[in-house]
Formats: C-alpha cells, structure tokens, sequence
C-alpha cells in the first residue's frame, strides 16, 4: 500500500431484475485500488463478480454507496461526462471480446484512441501496431478480427483495452478462453503494464494460478467482498 488510490469504491449496493423478483446482487462493497497492485476477485459463479466490475467501470450505476476516481467522485457527472472519464481512465477487458467482425485487429485497438480524439491517424495506427506486436499478434494487424481465432480475438481486446494508456485496468475473466500458454503471456503483460506504468489491475478469475500471483485475493460470496488477503496468505477455495 502505497497511500494513494486510483480508484474506491464504498458501501455500493445494487439490485438487479424486476422490482417483484429482484436480486441483491452488491452488498455493501468496498475496495480500493493503488498504483502498481494487482487485485483479484474469486467466488462462485453469480455472486456478484462481473456486477462489481461493471459499476466499478463505470459501465452501471449503483443504487446506494459511491465511486471515486482519484478523488473526484463520480456521482454528480453527467452520462457524457462518465463516457469520457470511462474512455480516459478505465481500460475494460470483458469475458467476451466484443470485436467488430468487419474491422482489422489494428482497426480494433483504434476504436478508443478515435473517441478520446487526442492522436493523429499515424499516432494511432503505430500505437496498435505495437501493442497488437505485445500480445503476439504483430503479423495480423490487418487482419479482419473474424477471420482470428478466439483466442486471438481476446488477445485482441486486451490490446484495445490498453489503447488509451489507462490508469486502471477491469478484466471479467480475462484469460478464461485462453488456452495455457497464452493465458500466461495474456497475464505477464498486464503485470508489466501495471507494474511499470503503476497502473491498478482488478480482474475476476475462476484460475487459482493467476489470483494467486495477484497482490491481494478478494473472496466474495453473496454479493459481499467476505475476506481479503495478500499475497502469500492461506489461498481461498476456488
């Protein structure tokens, strides 16, 4: 713990569904990301993961509790306020790759750096290029995300969700359609990116090996963060 926090969130709650059959999928959540650590979130399929990961990228809001971004809290902004502060800040690597078909991997990669509108056209064909070139698909950038594999489409939106050099990074089983081999490289990359560029990692794992390189193992259950520990400490049940 370094003393500074990218990213808090207190005391969220979240409902989800129809009023008469509603679940109260957050429970109280509170969690702090710092600088350079990797955080990881583990439990049981449905107990608020992906949910948590959502409303911390700023994806869904909260019904009770608060978000703040390096101290600015998050509430009072409008949806196109949250929308640039989303594409600025927050880098999102979901569970599904959510390319367009039709684009090229480097077109792909592209898409943030055009809505944050701060690079020239050869500024962000180059940036692709190259992190394209760090997840192993350097020999691909032109071509279409439909003719690659599923592993190389996730590879793909790992690239992307680094395009804009953000300082927090949310991955919903980032590694989960990933074959060995690549799940590691996928993982090496993120922490290299987190360490040297003290960005915050949070990801929501089922794999035992990549929570357990994490600096801290949330468990949840419930829709509440149960327990936290460090790394090195007795590992959770996966």
């Amino acid at each position: 713990m370094n003393g500074r926090i990218c990213l808090s969130c207190q005391a969220i709650e979240r409902y989800l569904g129809a009023e008469e059959s509603r679940v109260h999928a957050l429970r109280g959540v509170s969690l702090d990301l710092e600088p350079g650590s990797i955080h990881a979130v583990v439990g049981p399929s449905g107990c608020g993961k992906s949910t948590l990961l959502y409303i911390l990228g700023l994806l869904d809001p909260p019904d009770a509790g608060w978000i703040s971004i390096e101290s600015e809290a998050m509430s009072h902004l409008s949806d196109d306020e949250l929308a640039r502060k989303r594409n600025e800040f927050i880098g999102f690597i979901f569970q599904f790759h959510f390319l367009m078909e039709d684009f090229t991997a480097q077109e792909n990669v592209m898409i943030p750096m055009r809505k944050l509108g701060r690079f020239s056209d050869e500024q962000m064909r180059d940036r692709a290029a190259t992190l394209l070139a760090a997840v192993g698909l350097g020999d691909k950038l032109r071509r279409p995300s439909q003719h690659l594999s599923g592993g190389e489409q996730q590879r793909v939106a790992i690239a992307r969700a680094l395009a804009n050099d953000p300082r927090v990074i949310l991955a919903d089983e980032p590694t989960g359609n990933l074959d060995t081999a690549n799940s590691e490289r996928a993982f090496e990359l993120l922490q290299n990116i987190v360490q040297q560029g003290e960005k915050a990692l949070l990801l929501a794992t089922h794999n035992p090996i990549i929570a357990e390189a994490c600096d801290w193992i949330h468990e949840m259950k419930d829709g509440r963060i149960i327990a936290s520990h460090p790394r090195g400490a007795p590992s959770p049940a996966f």
